[in-house]
């Protein structure tokens, strides 16, 4: 007798992973390729973190490839979707991971351009990869969404507009395509990081935003940063067979942060 998931973790085809090329985007990748998924990476401007991806997915004995795309921009994003189909026949999984380094403080403070940035990739972003790729999606007849979005902080350490605004916007965005999108057998569903050691946070504690980072890191119940790896596991896991009954759903990885 068979304990659990039996079938293969993923189907044929393709995992698109926008943001792909650093951080949590490049450890969830090398995860579902380590799994059995060939994967499609993106990047915005490096190029060499995304071949040497490439290069190290190959390695494993899957087929990878990376292209430049601008997620703010619709007709980048279709491209993207329109490489994976002609190169890999079908798409099972897209992931969205990029996002923008940021500066918190008061809203009225906030430079216009570091705002709009914020919203537009993680929002816009979001909204333009659902929109290219649940077509896609659906002719797959059973395939993922998994979102990596901004995580509030907790109780007891204030989370700022320019972090809060994009988290709750692609929250409801992902239940909203788990409800609608559950007919066509695409799951939807998003990871919420904590303070982790790769990605964005590293970046930020160069800027002011250290202080809220070690706030948020002191009242962490695991007292600790987490890391890419443990990110990627929660992606992997979504994206998977063996998450097969799992739609709609917020999945906390931060140590207890937001508990």
């Amino acid at each position: 007798m068979a304990f659990g998931v039996t079938t293969p973790e993923y189907p044929e085809g393709c995992a698109v992973v926008f943001g792909g090329s650093g951080g949590l985007g490049r450890a969830s990748a090398g995860l579902m390729a380590e799994r059995g998924s060939d994967i499609v990476v993106t990047y915005r401007s490096n190029a060499a973190d995304a071949e040497s991806l490439v290069e190290e997915v190959r390695k494993l004995g899957r087929k990878a490839s990376a292209i430049a795309c601008d997620v703010t921009d619709l007709k980048a994003v279709e491209a993207v979707f329109k490489h994976a189909v002609d190169t890999y026949k079908r798409v099972h999984t897209v992931v969205s991971a990029g996002g923008l380094t940021f500066e918190t403080g008061p809203l009225v403070d906030f430079k216009e351009e570091s705002f709009r940035g914020v919203i537009e990739t993680d929002v816009y972003g979001f909204y333009n990869i659902a929109k290219a790729g649940v077509p896609i999606l659906r002719e797959a007849k059973g395939a993922s969404i998994v979102a990596l979005i901004t995580s509030a902080v907790s109780r007891t350490v204030p989370c700022d507009a320019l972090s809060a605004t994009p988290k709750a916007a692609v929250s409801m965005m992902v239940r909203q395509l788990a409800y609608e999108e559950a007919a066509h057998g695409i799951r939807s569903n998003a990871v919420g990081p904590g303070v982790i050691d790769a990605g964005m946070v590293p970046k930020m504690m160069l800027t002011p935003t250290k202080a809220l980072l070690e706030g948020a890191t002191a009242v962490t119940p695991l007292a600790r940063w987490g890391t890419a790896a443990e990110i990627a596991e929660a992606v992997a896991f979504l994206a998977s067979s063996k998450a097969s009954y799992v739609t709609g759903q917020i999945l906390m990885v931060d140590g207890g942060l937001a508990a």
